[in-house]
């Protein structure tokens, strides 16, 4: 992962102290412009995975944010994928990203593409790079934004958001490594369109044998489908499994047992994240 010195931060923030009023040098630099398409296209990633990517940052949510995680958590569970290949392309995701925001399509984001971009990233509500049929999964990716926000300050710097999308990349080609290994079925290092619908299969069968169980324990009327009042216990119940993991950490990371987590103690627990998250861990 790419970590920019201290002095090349101090170093830039100098310059654009200098820097007159209206310049684009410190509000729409390439690299800015990169970073944000880069989150857009990791938390795209995000969204395409129905596993628990990020789920220890429960361990610093507040009541209201572990009842929108279980909520998010049973929608995921109960909708049907998104149809998309079945195969990580993080390339792809950057590319979908920057077609929507470039409105004079020039290759790059100006001042104000870029300031739409960061808008959507930030409200995180109806962005323009959602794609259709896919449902964003706000919460895993709060998720990931807080095991890389390793000072506690709520805001990633750009050190720690270039951290954040070098890492999503990284889970993204070892994902698609493994998709690679159990679809290419002609060793050629590519999937075509059989193996790729092979590959979409697969995450629809999982999807369907997922919600077949939960269909057996909460289906309560046997309709087969869960209904509003069906969906609540499900709801309690992942809210309590948030709730129970969330202890558990404390358990673990709160050394000086005061019922929080100080930046020191939280450290740690952003880290190995960080490595799970890069690993590809909880990926389904």
């Amino acid at each position: 992962m790419n970590r920019t010195p201290p002095y090349r931060r101090l170093l830039t923030a100098a310059l654009c102290l200098a820097l007159p009023l209206g310049s684009v040098a410190c509000n729409s630099t390439p690299e800015e412009a990169d970073l944000a398409v880069g989150e857009a296209a990791a938390y795209l990633s995000a969204s395409e995975e129905s596993g628990d990517i990020g789920a220890d940052a429960v361990v610093e949510a507040s009541a209201e944010t572990l009842t929108a995680i279980a909520t998010e958590d049973v929608d995921t569970a109960t909708e049907a994928p998104a149809d998309s290949t079945g195969v990580c392309d993080f390339s792809a995701r950057r590319q979908e990203v920057l077609e929507k925001y470039d409105a004079n399509q020039d290759g790059k984001l100006d001042r104000a593409e870029l300031r739409t971009l960061e808008g959507d990233l930030d409200a995180q509500t109806h962005p323009r790079f959602a794609r259709a049929g896919l449902r964003l999964r706000r919460w895993a990716f709060w998720g990931v934004r807080w095991a890389f926000d390793e000072d506690g300050d709520k805001a990633l710097s750009t050190e720690e958001r270039t951290a954040l999308v070098d890492a999503m990349e990284a889970r993204c080609q070892r994902l698609r490594q493994q998709a690679l290994e159990k679809y290419d079925a002609n060793h050629d290092g590519t999937l075509d369109d059989a193996e790729r619908q092979a590959a979409r299969q697969a995450v629809r069968t999982a999807w369907e044998q997922k919600r077949q169980e939960l269909l057996a324990k909460y289906d309560t009327n046997g309709n087969g489908v869960l209904e509003l009042s069906e969906r609540a216990p499900l709801r309690e119940d992942r809210l309590e499994a948030a709730r129970a993991r969330r202890q558990a950490l404390m358990a673990r990371y709160d050394t000086n047992r005061d019922g929080r987590l100080s930046t020191e103690e939280a450290l740690p627990l952003r880290q190995e994240l960080q490595r799970r998250i890069i690993e590809g861990h909880g990926a389904k």
